[in-house]
């Protein structure tokens, strides 16, 4: 009994004097001052009656002794008495329950507002305390765009086409069989990377190389935007040069900030030699053709809400994603002709073509689909209402000769000198480049 207990004595001796090396305390009998713990401070008022001693005779000092080494005893005995040896030491050793403790004197004094650390203690993510992130609870102190909101969902379902699906291997399909060029591309590529975290598919993970393949330049209209999913790591590279091949300009990042309110603190596979979970994924927007958000409102509509989607995590092996995504392409172009790739069966939507191996049944056909776009030349888009028109946020239109000095403007996608007007989500002077000139074009008209 007496070698079990010096050598618990002699390790807990040893990680109080680590600790106080580590939070640079003089010696370990000054942890109760840098830490401020009631238990230090307890045994440091328990060891204030030993110090005062040292001033008493030998005598008086010999008796303490021999009567702390007979108290000793009498608790060896006890516990011999016992026998539950397991029972004895759980009061002995101390046992780790908060971080609180280690929190004073730091900037995190208080511990409630550290979400970080609250995140170690409870499992709880530092995103599950934003408020009003849904749909239904973001505008509430914003009547105007909520109302808009609610106006361009009306309209978006008023002019949405049947929805439409195509079973087919994306391996070998022709995307031209398609026949017909689209405003909105989504695609959802089932990454080797979400394999390698423990998704559940039953289909076949692509690796990059094989995304880059699809021939997605074929159905892209003069003016479109792609949304591509790229996951949280290498994808992020490998999708601009996806975007770069297919003949679009990388204009936005829409970032996914996955919450665990439902189921905090589960322990999620990490990536080879991973250190943190990953608690977010990204979808890169490209642009194809020249689009500015202050002369093209027939084809978007800017601003109208953010580049942030903050949802529940899925459960753990899912691979879906937030169906608000459907609402950020939808709200921002007008285009009614939508096509999702990878898409299924829990993703069909109208307004959308979606085609995919996981799905299991097809409707699609290329005669039927055109007919819903032939009544007009402007047919293939959504329209916008005057109520609508009136409450979209918009930016400043540029200023004609004698308002304003000129100046060069215009870069990429623009003119070559004038444009002007801040751009969409891409830089200045629209998604296409740059742009500051505020002057008409040498030819002499207005510039687009």
């Amino acid at each position: 009994m007496g070698d079990r207990l010096k050598d618990i004595r002699e390790r807990q001796r040893k990680r109080r004097e680590l600790l106080a090396q580590q939070l640079g305390a003089a010696d370990a009998d000054s942890l109760g001052q840098v830490l401020k713990s009631k238990v230090e401070l307890e045994e440091q008022a328990k060891a204030a009656p030993a110090a005062r001693a040292t001033d008493e005779p030998p005598e008086a000092k010999r008796r303490a002794t021999e009567l702390s080494v007979d108290k000793e005893e009498r608790k060896d005995a006890e516990w011999q008495g016992d026998g539950d040896e397991d029972e004895y030491f759980e009061l002995v050793e101390e046992v780790y329950q908060d971080s609180s403790t280690f929190l004073k004197g730091t900037q995190s004094a208080n511990p409630h507002n550290d979400y970080c650390q609250h995140f170690v203690d409870t499992g709880q993510r530092p995103q599950n305390f934003i408020r009003d992130v849904g749909l239904a609870d973001r505008f509430e102190e914003y009547p105007k765009l909520k109302e808009l909101i609610k106006l361009k969902d009306e309209l978006i379902a008023k002019t949405a086409c049947p929805p439409m699906f195509l079973q087919c291997d994306l391996e070998t399909f022709d995307m031209r069989e398609l026949d017909y060029k689209f405003d909105v591309i989504l695609i959802e590529p089932p990454l080797e990377e979400y394999q390698r975290e423990g998704a559940l598919y039953s289909g076949k993970f692509w690796a990059w190389e094989e995304v880059m393949k699809l021939e997605i330049e074929e159905v892209a209209a003069q003016r479109s935007f792609i949304f591509l999913w790229c996951g949280s790591g290498d994808g992020l590279d490998w999708g601009r040069k996806c975007l770069r091949k297919w003949g679009f300009r990388r204009c936005e990042d829409i970032c996914w900030i996955k919450t665990n309110i439902n189921n905090p603190g589960v322990k999620k596979n990490l990536e080879p030699k991973g250190i943190f979970q990953r608690t977010k994924e990204h979808c890169l927007m490209g642009i194809k053709g020249t689009v500015r958000r202050s002369t093209d409102g027939d084809f978007i509509h800017a601003n109208v809400d953010i580049d942030l989607i903050i949802n529940e995590e899925p459960e753990h092996g899912s691979i879906e994603k937030p169906d608000e995504i459907f609402s950020i392409m939808e709200h921002f172009c007008l285009g009614r002709r939508r096509l999702h790739v990878f898409g299924r069966d829990d993703t069909i939507r109208p307004g959308w073509l979606s085609i995919g191996p996981a799905l299991t049944n097809t409707n699609f056909s290329a005669e039927t689909y055109k007919a819903f776009f032939n009544k007009g030349p402007n047919d293939f888009l959504t329209g916008c209402t005057e109520k609508i028109e009136a409450l979209r946020p918009k930016s400043p239109t540029p200023k004609i000769k004698g308002e304003g000095r000129g100046g060069r403007g215009g870069g990429r996608g623009g003119s070559s000198r004038g444009g002007g007007g801040r751009g969409g989500f891409g830089g200045r002077g629209g998604f296409g480049g740059r742009g500051r000139g505020r002057g008409m074009h040498r030819g002499g008209y207005n510039p687009r």
